[in-house]
C-alpha cells in the first residue's frame, strides 16, 4: 500500500495515465467503496450491462453483503476490494455501484503506483470524488464522472446509454452529444485546461489533505445535493482563502439541489455563483446536465485536456482519453 508520509509519496503525477478502451466482451468489476448499493437497482443495471455483451463481476464486498452501518464493508475491506479489481487484469474498467459517504476513509490504504501501473476506466461521481481526486493527482489516471449501477439504473436502459459507451470504447470524444438542455453563461469567455472535480462538498473536504490535486489552470466542474446556499458560500470561501480558488482557468456548474431554510431567507446558490464569479471575472457556464438530480447525467473525463466556452460547444475535448 501507499505507505510513509514523505513528500515524494504524494508528489502530484504530471504525466496522465489513459486507460485502455473498453471493447465488447471485457469485463466490468463492480466495487462498493463506500455506502451499500440496493442489490435490486444493482441487479438490473448487472442485466443491462450483460445484454450488451459485457462480462460482470461483483467486488467481494458486493457479493458477501458486509454491510457496517450504511456502509458497504469495514475500511480495509473496501481498500482491499478496490485494489483487487484495480490489481486483476482480467478487469477492464471499474464501476463503483454508489457514492453515498465513506470513499475519504480508504485514500490513505490505497497503493497508487499500482493504480498507475494497471490503469483502468474507473467511473462514479458524487462521494466517489475523493477517489478521482487521488487517482488524479498520485496516479495521473483519467478518470470518469458518470452513471453508476445501484444510484441510476434507468440510465443503463435508456438508448442513450450508448453514448457513454462510444466515447469509453475510444469510438468517440464528442461531449456535446451529453449536453441537450439550455446552458447559460456567468462571465464570458473561452479557456482549455485539465478537468477536475465533480462534487465540491467531496472537494472542499479535501483541502490540506495530500489528495486533493493542484487546481492551477484547471476546469472545475461543480455540482452538489442537499445543501444551502450557505454551505456553498462556505465551501467557496475556504477555497478562496486558501488560494485554490482564483487558480481555476475556468467553472462549469451542474445541477444543485437547494435545501431551503424556513428560519431565515437565503439566497438562491445562483446568486453566490454569480457573486464569486463575477469578482474574479473566469469563464463560467451553469446549467450543464450533471450531478443528482438531472434526467440524463453527463459523462466527464477528468485529468483530461478540454476546452471550455460560453457558446455553443460549451465542452470539447481536447485529446482521446482512452488507449
Amino acid at each position: 500500500m501507499h505507505s510513509g508520509n514523505t513528500e515524494e509519496n504524494y508528489r502530484e503525477i504530471k504525466d496522465t495515465v489513459k486507460p485502455p478502451s473498453l471493447k465488447p466482451g471485457d469485463e466490468i468489476r463492480i466495487i462498493a467503496p463506500a455506502s451499500a448499493p440496493d442489490m435490486r437497482a444493482l441487479s438490473r443495471s448487472v442485466s443491462r450491462l450483460t445484454k450488451l455483451g459485457y462480462r460482470i463481476s461483483l467486488g467481494k464486498n458486493i457479493r458477501k453483503l458486509v454491510q457496517r452501518n450504511s456502509l458497504a464493508a469495514p475500511t480495509s475491506e473496501r481498500a482491499a476490494e478496490l485494489m483487487d479489481a484495480f490489481a486483476d487484469d482480467s478487469v477492464n474498467a471499474i464501476f463503483c455501484a454508489r457514492g453515498g459517504y465513506g470513499s475519504i476513509h480508504i485514500l490513505p490504504m490505497l497503493d497508487y503506483d499500482v493504480i498507475r501501473e494497471h490503469p483502468k476506466i474507473f467511473v462514479g461521481y458524487s462521494d466517489i470524488t475523493a477517489l478521482h481526486m487521488a487517482f488524479n493527482k498520485l496516479s495521473g489516471l483519467v478518470t470518469f464522472h458518470g452513471p453508476m449501477p445501484a444510484s441510476d439504473p434507468e440510465e443503463y436502459g435508456k438508448a442513450t446509454f450508448k453514448k457513454y459507451l462510444d466515447v469509453l470504447s475510444g469510438n468517440s470524444t464528442d461531449l456535446k452529444q451529453f449536453i441537450d438542455n439550455v446552458v447559460k453563461y456567468i462571465f464570458r469567455g473561452k479557456v482549455e485546461g485539465k478537468s477536475t472535480g465533480t462534487n465540491i462538498s467531496v472537494y472542499s473536504s479535501l483541502i490540506g489533505t495530500n489528495y486533493l490535486p493542484s487546481s492551477a489552470g484547471k476546469i472545475f466542474f461543480i455540482e452538489d445535493t442537499g445543501i444551502t446556499s450557505g454551505d456553498l458560500d462556505r465551501y467557496f470561501s475556504v477555497m478562496k482563502l486558501s488560494g485554490i480558488l482564483e487558480s481555476f482557468s475556468g467553472f462549469a456548474f451542474g445541477d444543485f439541489k437547494q435545501i431551503a431554510e424556513a428560519e431565515e431567507p437565503m439566497p438562491y446558490i445562483e446568486d453566490i455563483v454569480q457573486m464569486y464569479i463575477n469578482e474574479m471575472q473566469k469563464p463560467s457556464v451553469y446549467g450543464l446536465p450533471f450531478g443528482h438530480n438531472v434526467d440524463s447525467q453527463m459523462l466527464i473525463p477528468l485529468n483530461s485536456r478540454m476546452s471550455l466556452s460560453t457558446e455553443d460547444p460549451y465542452i470539447e475535448l481536447l485529446e482521446n482519453i482512452v488507449d
